[in-house]
């Protein structure tokens, strides 16, 4: 497995236990979604073996996230830090907006942001 395991996060193992409790998924019914075995996702979230690019993105379809968050280590990516799939997606389609469009939206997200700063300093 040396050199496969290498684009995986060594986070990887960590993450995919958590999207799965999250989920209140067994093992065994994450297994079936991906098709894949019971010892297979075992030895995956222990992290004695790597799963192949195509049952890699079966997961990332079955958790709706990327395949970008289950491979970069957290401190490696802004867009990791983000939990809120929800948010996750809409900055994706944000990102895909013309330069103007995003920058209406940089524009609202950042008054709201400063209004709840606002609005905390004085209710403080």
């Amino acid at each position: 497995m040396k050199g496969k395991e290498s684009y995986l996060s060594k986070d990887f193992p960590e993450k995919l236990k958590k999207l799965r409790k999250n989920r209140g998924w067994s093992q065994g019914q994450l297994a079936q979604k991906i098709g894949a075995d019971l010892q297979r996702i075992s030895k995956y979230e222990r992290g004695v073996m790597w799963p192949t690019m195509e049952l890699m993105l079966r997961i990332a379809k079955a958790f709706d996230v990327t395949v970008d968050y289950l491979i970069r280590d957290e401190g490696n990516a802004a867009i990791s830090k983000i939990k809120n799939q929800t948010l996750l997606h809409q900055i994706e389609e944000i990102n895909n907006l013309p330069d103007e469009e995003q920058q209406t939206v940089i524009s609202f997200l950042d008054a709201f942001i400063k209004r709840k700063k606002f609005e905390e300093l004085i209710h403080s």
